[in-house]
C-alpha cells in the first residue's frame, strides 16, 4: 500500500476533514447572497407562495408575519445562521465525544456502555480504504467561508429615529459607528443610489440630525 493509499497519512485525513467540513458549512445560510434584494434563504423559503399570496408552508407563513413586522432581513440571517453554526458545532462535538456535551450513558444498560459514534472517511477508488475522522469540533470554524472562525458579524443596532426608514436608521448607526463607507453601502442597497447620491443622502441626514439634537439642547 502506497503512502497516498495509507488510511492513517495525517495528510489524506486532513483532506477528508477538510472536505466534510467545507460541505457543512456549504449548508448554513450564505449571509452575503441576495435575490431581488432579500437574503436569498428568505426568498426561496417565500418563493412557496400560492395564489393571492397564500404562503405555501406554515414555516413560510411565520417568516412572512415576521418580514410584515418590520423585522430587517439581515437581522433574520445573523440568526438563523448562528443556530445553525451552533446546531453543527454541537454534532461535530457528539461524533468526537458525547462527553463534550455532558450526554451520559445509562448505566443499567450495558450493552450500550460502550457505543460511541464515529465518522469514518472512505475511498472507494481501490483498493479501498477506511480512515477515522476526529477532531471535527475543533476544526469548524477554520473553514468558516466568512473567515471570522464561526463569529457572528458585528452591526450596529439601528438608531432611534422615530418616523425614519430602516435603512436611514442603519447608515446612520454605521456612520455614528466610524463606517461611512458601510453607510453608504447600506443606503445603496436600499435605495439603488449611486455612490455620490447615497453619501449626499447619508451626509444631509447626519446633518439634520445633529442639527436637531442641538436644537433639542438649546
Amino acid at each position: 500500500m502506497t503512502e497516498d493509499e495509507d488510511p492513517h497519512h495525517d495528510g489524506w485525513s486532513a483532506q477528508a476533514r477538510r472536505s466534510f467540513l467545507t460541505a457543512v458549512w456549504n449548508m448554513v445560510v450564505d449571509e452575503d447572497a441576495r435575490i431581488d434584494g432579500y437574503p436569498s434563504w428568505i426568498e426561496s423559503w417565500l418563493r412557496g407562495h400560492g395564489q393571492e399570496n397564500v404562503p405555501g408552508s406554515a414555516s413560510a407563513a411565520a417568516l412572512q408575519r415576521i418580514l410584515a413586522c418590520g423585522v430587517d432581513p439581515d437581522d433574520l440571517t445573523d440568526v438563523v445562521r448562528q443556530m445553525q453554526h451552533d446546531l453543527v458545532y454541537n454534532v461535530c462535538q457528539l461524533i468526537d465525544d458525547p462527553g463534550l456535551l455532558g450526554i451520559g450513558l445509562d448505566e443499567d444498560r450495558s450493552e450500550w456502555t460502550d457505543v460511541r459514534w464515529e465518522l469514518a472517511a472512505v475511498r472507494t477508488a481501490r483498493p479501498a480504504v477506511r480512515a477515522p475522522i476526529d477532531g471535527l469540533h475543533s476544526s469548524l470554524d477554520e473553514f468558516d467561508p466568512s473567515g471570522r472562525g464561526g463569529e457572528p458579524r458585528g452591526r450596529p443596532v439601528p438608531a432611534r429615529l422615530p418616523g425614519y426608514p430602516l435603512h436611514a436608521r442603519l447608515a446612520v448607526a454605521h456612520a455614528r459607528a466610524g463606517d461611512r463607507i458601510q453607510a453608504i453601502n447600506t443606503w445603496r442597497k436600499a435605495t439603488g443610489a449611486s455612490v455620490i447620491e447615497a453619501k449626499v443622502a447619508v451626509d444631509q441626514l447626519l446633518d439634520q440630525l445633529r442639527q436637531d439634537e442641538e436644537n433639542a439642547q438649546q
